[in-house]
């Protein structure tokens, strides 16, 4: 990693007012002259490592409070002016040059390993917030619609009266908010702005449909309610015109984030000695050689036959509609047994994951489902598959093709991805690292990688079975590997919004409107998508080079226990962990 000064982005003016106060609000503020911490003693070299290991420890927890999870109720909106924003960012590098400024020397390895990880996380947050001022260029930011949703859920856990108050504060808050957005907004991507209508018409529908539905259990009288939520329906309506009027002529900025930003993420916060360009060939490489592999399979089973063709047909064998829920928990009850049968992982007794119905007002947005891991935190043993029912509202046309999509193919490789070994497994095993650091990072080079790479681990050993499942499988891998080629091409200029689409119509076989959001994600989400593919080859590579210094593992969990408990932090720094400097 550079650590050249002359390299480093310029400092912040941490002396802004704006910034001060933002500073304080998140936990960071550098300390007054009466709170500096007492100059270390000069002792022995066991004393100042103690000392800088003890040092380090506080400022981790500092980053941790400072996280959204670690100071905010999910039902409570961030500050969302620009001095916020600034402040955050000021906060940043401040803590930055706090964590540089502990010494590296004497530190032990898992320390040491988690003063680099945090400089490269705080450096690349920096880096992205200064470049992406998203303040400035995504206006659906400032539209709450996740937070009301979740309120507005009749099935919520929540009592009725806790929701009803939070939701009066949240449309209390949104003509203040709206507000600012008008002001901080300048010349947003046009997709991002295109995007901010359509969620604020969802939220003015959700509003008009359900907003009265808590108004019974308010602490307010009916018709103060009924006014706050008028108020705020305006502010939405008046929003959406602004959008449409105003703002999205002037929407001309560029999504991509460019070469020089993106081997940033890959230098400094992963620590790749690759860069784009280097990335996309291993992307390409991978696309070409499992475009390969998916014919032969398919040749096995209708010869002559072009993959996806044969990928079709598999797509017409799947349960019946009430009978999905039942599908994925057999699979995820199967694949629990073969994991413990065979050692793969050591699970703590209980463990389990359960199947659910996607609540209500999430079904639109979240067409197929979703995974819930265990809190990394908690001591809660159930994880959650939640998958979006076949609804009555939908033609047979409709329901037919989602039907589809649950082929009886596709149900074990998710079993085994999002459930054993894949990330509720992980997260459980992340939880045996005492390491603050590694229980909060969360980098998708890792978790996803292995969320990918237990497809093909229990296709090796023999849980994943036939040429059907196998296809399948290898669907799901050329998809990861074309994602790479997009996001790579995209964010660095070779290749459009539309020909991303076509890529994924023509080469991976998406149906159209499928190809339109999933190539939508990448330019929100810039090189977060690598961390399937990529990372699961930096995985199997770790795996590779761990059996050549130690032997096969016997049994499976030798291994695999090591790698998990470590934590999603980057492969490269995974390998420290395993393997030393090697």
């Amino acid at each position: 990693m550079n650590n050249d000064p002359k390299t480093r982005l310029p400092r912040l003016n941490g002396g802004s007012a704006a910034a001060l106060i933002a500073v304080t609000l998140f936990g960071l503020a550098a300390c007054s002259p009466s709170e500096q911490p007492a100059p270390v003693p000069t002792g022995s070299a066991d004393s100042g490592a103690a000392d800088a290991s003890s040092r380090l420890d506080e400022l981790i927890q500092r980053y941790a409070d400072s996280r959204p999870s670690g100071g905010f109720s999910r039902n409570e909106l961030r500050d969302v002016t620009a001095e916020s924003f600034l402040g955050e960012i000021a906060a940043k590098q401040a803590l930055l040059e706090e964590v540089e400024a502990v010494p590296a020397e004497g530190l032990s390895s898992d320390a040491s390993i988690d003063r680099r990880f945090l400089i490269g996380v705080l450096e690349s947050d920096i880096y992205t917030a200064e470049q992406r001022r998203i303040w400035e260029n995504d206006a659906s930011m400032y539209v709450p619609a996740g937070t009301i949703g979740r309120l507005l859920e009749p099935q919520a856990e929540e009592p009725a009266q806790e929701r009803a108050a939070s939701l009066l504060a949240v449309l209390g808050d949104i003509p203040k908010r709206l507000d600012i957005a008008r002001e901080n907004l300048k010349n947003p991507p046009r997709r991002f702005t295109e995007s901010a209508v359509f969620k604020t018409q969802g939220t003015i529908a959700s509003l008009e449909t359900d907003g009265a539905s808590l108004a019974g259990a308010a602490s307010v009288s009916e018709e103060e309610y009924a006014a706050t939520l008028e108020t705020a329906l305006s502010a939405l309506k008046s929003f959406e015109r602004f959008l449409e009027d105003d703002l999205l002529p002037r929407s001309t900025g560029s999504w991509a984030i460019g070469k020089e930003h993106y081997d940033f993420i890959l230098q400094r916060r992963w620590f790749f000695d690759q860069d784009a360009e280097q990335i996309l060939e291993r992307g390409w490489r991978a696309f070409e050689e499992t475009e390969a592999l998916a014919q032969e399979v398919a040749e096995r089973i209708e010869p002559g036959k072009h993959w996806s063709e044969v990928y079709e047909t598999l797509k017409d064998d799947h349960p019946p509609a009430d009978g999905i829920k039942a599908a994925y928990q057999e699979w995820m009850d199967r694949a629990q047994v073969f994991v413990r049968e065979k050692q793969i992982l050591t699970l703590p007794e209980g463990e389990r994951v359960i199947t659910v119905d996607t609540p209500p007002a999430m079904r639109r947005s979240s067409p197929f489902g979703t995974f819930q891991s265990v809190d990394r935190f908690g001591t809660d043993l159930e994880g959650k598959l939640v998958l979006t029912p076949i609804e009555s509202w939908m033609t047979p046309e409709q329901q037919a093709e989602r039907l589809r999509s649950h082929h009886w193919a596709w149900v074990p490789v998710i079993a085994v991805h999002e459930a054993y070994p894949g990330h509720h497994a992980d997260a459980l095993k992340t939880r045996e690292n005492p390491r603050l650091l590694r229980k909060i990072a969360a980098e998708s080079i890792f978790f996803e990688g292995w969320g990918l790479m237990t497809e093909e681990l229990m296709f090796e050993e023999g849980f994943l079975q036939g040429d059907d499942v196998r296809l399948t499988q290898l669907r799901n891998r050329l998809w990861r590997a074309a994602r790479v080629i997009l996001d790579v091409s995209m964010h660095t200029g070779e290749m459009t919004v539309e020909e991303g689409v076509d890529f994924m119509v023509e080469r991976v076989r998406f149906e159209r409107y499928a190809a339109e959001l999933e190539v939508g994600m990448y330019t929100v989400r810039p090189t977060f998508v690598l961390g399937y593919l990529i990372g699961m080859e930096e995985i199997m590579q770790i795996r590779s080079d761990w059996i050549a210094a130690n032997g096969e593992p016997d049994p499976p969990s030798e291994f695999y226990d090591q790698l998990l408990t470590v934590g999603s932090i980057p492969p490269v720094l995974v390998r420290e962990v395993l393997l030393g400097n090697e």
